[in-house]
Formats: structure tokens, C-alpha cells, sequence
């Protein structure tokens, strides 16, 4: 009997290390494809945050951009380098505490290679982004792991011990069970399952501790899943006005002329540039352009119909996609109309009498351009002629008059011009 009783005692320990090395394994697996997700969407979020930057040279906006987001995501460390290696930003987590160094180890160990994403500008690769995460989830977990492992052998060497004398089946039914649903978790990633109950109480405790630990990392996937939905919000969306961004125009004009091709009829694209807002913003501040881009934006949007497009391209540039357009003179109602509405000072600046001006070039599919890259072009080329002669004032793409200047077919006029 006391052979029998060692014997069951080797056999349950065996057993609970192994179910508890298992869940570890399974559980860190299913952490590191997640924590990869998550620094894979960060990446694209850093890329497309930083992309104007980049293309600028803007190293201050670049560094700026990538502490704030890399704080906020807790990330270990981060850097862009260009196409040539050069290094445009860094930053680097301050490691003051044991945890963080131990959390650095294990990050370096589950996730050795830096997560890498390019920067991409015209289909041209300028940079990448390259980070690591923070690893302090990882130490939580295992910390907790290892308490949950120690509670569970707690409870496991009792109830061998009271156990021992039960038929052999009904003590080792439960573990088979609990050793398919570890596998079913490891392998098949079937968070969801759970270990049902059993009739032997110590079975049941430790059944319960195992769908306690699932659910907790149903609940740090489900967390997971809502930071990435605001994580791909921020990749198409300009943290400042909550316009979309470059990218999802660009994909968006796209879209519409695949549809319109197809169905028929026409759409606009207009091209808006803040008249002398280097000027403002040198004059009175940062804070000040930015309120002056905000307010811009607002009024904008307010003109248009609820299924246009309104997007911020970078800097103090505007695009607004019409589509669709039952004629050029509705495109050109609007961007009036849009002028006009520019026409009162900022509220919040009403000692400075800080009044927005904007220059709108129009161009019209199929008219102007085919693709989205020909019809951007267009309408910028009309903005930069507006800008040329009198600005905030409105003019449709000419191509017997509107040719090219020779800086890029996109270029942010006010950001290279005198005021």
C-alpha cells in the first residue's frame, strides 16, 4: 500500500508539472504570436504617423512621433533608419528596475529578431521602422504562472494523499482530461475549452485554477484585439483633426474609380493648401497652427455631403474626394462654397484676428486623369497655379496652362515658400 501511495504520488506530480509546463508553453505561444501582432501593427502605425516626416528629413517630428507612440505602447525600443542606414530617430526604454531587465531577457529570447516594417513613399521603400517590445507582460505572466503552478502542487500532493487508496481510473480520468485540454490550448489554440468538472474535489480545484488562467488569456487577447482596432484607426487617420490620412485617400480614390469605371459617370478630387500658415505658425506658435488646421478641417467637412472624402495629406494640406459628381460646376459650387466659409477669424484667437485662407485646385475624372496618381497630380498642379496668382481663390485643371514646375508631382507648396 505504501509503495502504491509513493507510486501514485510520483505519478500526479509528474502529471501536474507536466500540465503546468504545457499551459506555460502554450500560454507563452499564444502570448508571443499575439505580442508580434500588436508590434507589427505598431510598426505600420509608427510608419504611417511618420511618413511626411521622413520624407522631409524632419528628424525633431520624427523623434517626436516615435517617443510619443513608442510610451504609449510600452515599448522597449524603437528606431527609423533610412534607406542608406542612417539613423533619423531612436528611442530607448529607461531600464531602472529588475523586472524590466528580466522582461528585456525573455522578449530577447521569445521574439529575437526586431520587428521590422517599411517605410514606403510613391512605392519607394525611404525607411524602416524597426522596434521591441516591452516585457513586462511576459514577466507578470510567468510570475503568475509559477504561483498558480505552486498553488496547484499544493492542492495535488493533498489530494494524492487522500486519494491514493481510490481506484486508479477515477483518479487518472480527471488528468486525462485536463492534459486534452492543455494540448487543445497548446496546439490547437482552443482558449475556449474548458476542463470540466469532477466528482474528486482536488481534480475539481485544480480544473478550476487551469480555466481560470484561459480565461485570464482570453481576456489579454480580447485586449489585444481592441488595441489593435485602435491601433489600425491610428494607421489610417490623422491623430490631429481625426481626418483620414494620405493612405486611406489614396486607397479610398482608388476604390471609387474602380467603382465608377464600372458603373459610369465622373467624380472630383479637390486639393487644398492653407495660404501663409508658415507664417502663422512662425508668428504665433505651434499650438496656434495647430488650432488653425483643426478649424480648417472642421469647416471643411461641414461643406461637404456625408459620403465624400475629407483627408489630411500631411503638413497644412487638405484633399476632398466628390464622388459621385453629376457635373464639373457641382465641384467648383463647393469649393466655393469652402472659401467662403473661411471667411471668419479663429474663435479662439479673436485679439489676433487669424482669418484661414485656402487654395483649391479641382481636377475631374475622366476629364483631368484616369488614376488616382494622374488625378492628384492634376488638381495639384491647379492649386500651385492658384497659388501662383491669387491665392484663396479656386481653379479647375487647365493642361494647356497648368504645367508643371518641375518640384514633384505632390509638393507642399506653403511649406517650402516664403509667406
Amino acid at each position: 500500500m505504501a509503495t502504491l501511495q509513493h507510486a501514485h504520488f510520483r505519478v500526479a506530480t509528474i502529471v501536474m508539472l507536466a500540465v503546468g509546463f504545457a499551459l506555460t508553453v502554450a500560454a507563452l505561444v499564444a502570448l508571443r504570436s499575439a505580442a508580434d501582432q500588436n508590434l507589427q501593427l505598431v510598426a505600420r502605425s509608427i510608419a504611417y504617423t511618420t511618413e511626411a516626416a521622413i520624407v522631409f528629413r524632419d528628424t525633431i517630428a520624427i523623434q517626436e512621433s516615435l517617443g510619443l507612440i513608442a510610451r504609449q505602447e510600452s515599448l522597449a525600443s524603437a528606431q527609423i533608419v533610412d534607406a542608406h542606414g542612417t539613423l533619423l530617430g531612436r528611442y530607448i526604454r529607461p531600464t531602472d528596475s529588475l523586472p524590466d531587465a528580466v522582461g528585456d531577457r525573455i522578449v530577447a529570447l521569445l521574439l529575437p529578431q526586431p520587428t521590422i516594417t517599411p517605410v514606403m513613399y510613391q512605392s519607394k521603400r525611404i525607411a524602416e521602422v524597426r522596434l521591441r517590445g516591452d516585457g513586462a507582460g511576459f514577466v507578470g505572466f510567468i510570475l503568475m504562472d509559477l504561483a498558480g503552478m505552486l498553488v496547484c502542487l499544493g492542492f495535488g500532493a493533498v489530494a494524492v494523499r487522500q486519494l491514493s487508496r481510490r481506484i486508479q481510473k477515477d483518479i487518472l480520468q480527471p488528468v486525462l482530461v485536463l492534459t486534452s485540454v492543455t494540448h487543445a490550448a497548446r496546439f490547437d489554440r482552443a482558449t475556449a475549452a474548458r476542463a470540466p468538472a469532477s466528482n474528486i474535489t482536488e481534480f475539481h480545484q485544480l480544473g478550476e485554477d487551469f480555466n481560470a488562467l484561459l480565461m485570464e488569456i482570453e481576456a489579454y487577447q480580447t485586449q489585444l484585439h481592441q488595441e489593435n482596432k485602435s491601433l489600425s484607426h491610428l494607421a489610417n487617420h490623422d491623430s490631429l483633426t481625426g481626418l483620414p490620412n494620405r493612405t486611406y485617400f489614396r486607397r479610398r480614390l482608388t476604390r471609387a474609380l474602380q467603382d465608377i469605371q464600372t458603373t459610369g459617370g465622373s467624380l472630383a478630387v479637390l486639393y487644398l493648401d492653407n495660404d501663409h500658415f508658415k507664417s502663422i505658425n512662425d508668428r504665433y506658435g505651434h499650438a496656434v497652427g495647430d488650432t488653425l488646421l483643426i478649424e480648417v478641417a472642421d469647416r471643411v467637412r461641414a461643406q461637404v455631403r456625408e459620403n465624400d472624402v475629407v483627408a489630411r495629406l500631411g503638413g497644412d494640406e487638405f484633399a476632398i474626394l466628390l464622388a459621385p459628381l453629376h457635373n464639373v460646376e457641382d465641384a467648383a459650387r463647393i469649393a466655393d462654397k469652402i472659401i467662403a466659409s473661411m471667411a471668419l477669424p479663429l474663435d479662439s484667437r479673436p485679439q489676433d484676428h487669424i482669418v484661414p485662407s485656402l487654395s483649391i485646385g479641382i481636377a475631374i475624372y475622366p476629364i483631368h486623369g484616369q488614376t488616382a496618381e494622374q488625378l492628384l497630380r492634376a488638381a495639384d498642379r491647379a492649386m500651385y497655379r492658384v497659388k501662383s496668382q491669387q491665392r484663396g481663390q479656386r481653379h479647375i485643371f487647365n493642361a494647356y496652362t497648368d504645367q508643371h514646375d518641375g518640384h514633384g508631382p505632390l509638393h507642399p507648396v506653403d511649406e517650402r515658400e516664403a509667406p
